[in-house]
């Protein structure tokens, strides 16, 4: 869906003009002022927006024939004619919590959510009228979508915010507000007069809505008062962070003032609210420390997607949410560690700790981006004076615990090297000698691949630094002999994005998956494993394939411009797998990595035709860049 500035049609103009939110709007204010939209016509059957689908930054406004708003698994329906879409969601800009199929062919109007904003802004009547319906409509449809957090989380608001308050004086400009915020490298202010009396609290928000949205029209009234929020959500300083975040999602603000003895004591904003959820997620998994049993650990692995439901609401960022589903994922693969250690030391009488060695985690789980159906991805590295009868013991560990990690739910590696658990107990020696082979010129082995994919390493128990020095090793190898990343990217398979030069997808034409695409193996694999690469080559020690791209385009190896949009393919790719599992784990079906393109509404199957297009063109990129070593 496009953004562009456009001029609505005077046939457009009519129909909008007749609909209750805009009867108070003269048409050359309308048109003045909805500047960014898209005109789309959907046939019966299709989908505006789907339940579980992110929020499209805008609202619908429904021109001709009829939408039905649905639950699945629900009796509530709601039929819309002639009336806008998709308003509980622009209040939260979270997810949609229901579909809304056209029961017949519908005409409807997109606007942006800049524009409804800006209409806010330019008519009382349409604000409140707009509220109004948004009310109306929650209760319509018995939204409970802002009490998305699980109840047993507790942390109070005084654990986010930021201190101490920065303040402006009413009279100041907002020039003086903008340079004020670079310089302590902060979204808010709070606004006070000479006595420090609190008049309001601005944001960058406020300053992007209020004041650059008519900048010619500002420009003679500069003063930080004309554009601050008079009305700030306030909180005692042990006000809890879900109800904090309940609470400014419903009025709409982003900044709260925290006061303790009727004075601000710090900002607390949603952005760190939501930030400090996800980065302790194990809040929504504490239990599983106390866990004494296999049996409750694989209770918690079928639970995970209701985390992931919780989260993705939550956030609008999805690799916010693999952070925070890895720290889950990790919790059940440590107590599944210890669960196995203590009764492999019952029944051998051999205890781990009584040896040198670290447990890795490889892949996704190193870089912190597990998702609903993670692989068993593990490792072992055993000290050298480790004695070989304690090595065969080590091998019979990691086999039972490679066994009860299946058992829980995990899936066993697909992969036809001998990367499985069981096979990868190596001393370290071994494991050098093993880098120097898959780094040997003379290696034609498959598994020459292995190489790379060590660079995501990250230790889960034991001596860190020998997973840290086998890293180091790595990257030392290949700064040494670079023509190892030239063979890596010539033995890759070739890209095979799923998108034709036409712009429609390729999927799958019969069998189990006939129409779906895999969005793990034909399109984030490429990112990930380029993005790899890349970091090898630039010597980058960072985990995560977004943290990476964006050190890469610090040190100039990639273009800004290219590491921006390899971001956003990377989260929408992303976003589209977790909403996709999370839909199948409810619906009881087997968790996957494919997803059929039609069940996307309009609007998201062309946000990841971008997304998929974008990620060959970054791959392509980088792979020509490593050629060219």
């Amino acid at each position: 869906m496009t953004e562009d500035t456009q001029v609505l049609q005077d046939y457009i103009l009519e129909k909008i003009k007749k609909q209750n939110l805009f009867e108070s709007l003269s048409i050359k204010e309308i048109k003045s002022t909805v500047t960014r939209f898209e005109e789309i016509h959907i046939l019966t059957g299709e989908l505006a927006f789907r339940k579980g689908e992110r929020y499209h930054k805008g609202i619908y406004f429904l021109l001709n024939g009829e939408i039905v708003l649905s639950r699945p698994n629900s009796n509530i329906e709601v039929s819309c004619f002639n009336c806008p879409v998709g308003l509980s969601t622009f209040l939260g800009k979270t997810m949609y919590t229901m579909n809304a199929v056209a029961k017949s062919d519908c005409d409807l109007l997109f606007i942006h959510e800049l524009c409804i904003y800006r209409l806010m802004e330019l008519s009382d009547d349409f604000r409140s009228k707009l509220i109004k319906d948004i009310q109306v409509r929650l209760t319509q449809l018995d939204n409970s979508s802002n009490a998305f957090l699980m109840q047993s989380i507790y942390q109070t608001v005084s654990g986010v915010m930021s201190s101490p308050v920065i303040s402006i004086q009413t009279g100041k400009s907002v020039v003086e507000a903008a340079n004020l915020m670079t310089e302590h490298k902060i979204s808010s202010l709070l606004v006070v007069n000479r006595k420090q009396i609190i008049k309001g609290i601005l944001t960058v928000t406020n300053l992007t809505r209020n004041f650059l949205s008519s900048l010619n029209d500002n420009l003679h009234k500069q003063e930080v008062e004309n554009y601050m929020d008079i009305e700030p959500v306030m909180f005692p300083p042990e006000f809890p962070v879900v109800e904090a975040l309940n609470e400014l999602q419903i009025a709409g603000k982003t900044h709260g003032i925290v006061m303790q003895n009727g004075k601000p004591a710090g900002i607390v904003s949603i952005h760190n609210i939501a930030l400090m959820l996800l980065e302790n997620s194990h809040l929504y998994c504490a239990h599983i420390d106390n866990m004494t049993s296999f049996d409750e650990l694989k209770e918690a692995f079928s639970q995970i997607y209701i985390a992931a439901k919780n989260l993705a609401t939550s956030s609008r960022v999805s690799r916010e949410e693999l952070t925070a589903l890895s720290s889950i994922h990790r919790a059940i693969h440590r107590k599944a560690f210890q669960l196995t250690s203590d009764n492999f030391r019952a029944e051998k009488g051999f205890k781990l700790s009584d040896y040198s060695y670290c447990y890795l985690l490889l892949g996704a789980g190193a870089r912190r981006e597990m998702d609903l159906r993670p692989q068993i991805n593990n490792a072992f590295i055993l000290a050298d004076d480790v004695t070989e009868m304690a090595e065969q013991l080590f091998r019979e560990f990691a086999s039972r615990y490679h066994e009860n990690l299946v058992n829980i739910g995990y899936y066993p590696h697909n992969s036809d090297d001998d990367v499985m658990t069981v096979n990868m107990v190596l001393k370290y020696s071994s494991w050098i000698e093993a880098v120097d082979g898959w780094a040997s010129k003379s290696n034609k082995a498959d598994n020459k691949y292995a190489f790379a994919m060590l660079l995501d390493l990250a230790a889960l128990e034991g001596d860190i630094m020998l997973a840290w020095s086998l890293r180091n090793y790595i990257i030392k190898k290949a700064a040494d002999r670079p023509a190892i990343l030239t063979t890596l990217i010539k033995q890759s398979p070739a890209i095979k994005i799923p998108v034709s030069q036409f712009g429609s997808f390729i999927v799958d034409k019969d069998g189990e998956h006939a129409g779906m695409i895999n969005l793990k193996t034909q399109s984030l694999s490429y990112i990930i494993n380029i993005t790899r690469l890349l970091s090898i080559y630039a010597g980058i020690t960072d985990m995560s394939t977004v943290e990476r791209i964006k050190h890469l385009e610090r040190k100039k190896i990639i273009p800004e411009e290219i590491a921006t949009q390899a971001v956003i393919a990377f989260d929408t790719i992303t976003e589209t797998l977790i909403n996709e599992q999370i839909n199948q784990s409810i619906n009881k079906q087997k968790v996957t990595s494919y997803i059929s393109p039609a069940s996307l509404s309009l609007f998201y199957q062309e946000k990841l035709k971008r997304a998929l297009q974008f990620a060959t063109i970054y791959t392509s990129y980088g792979s020509k860049l490593l050629n060219e070593i």
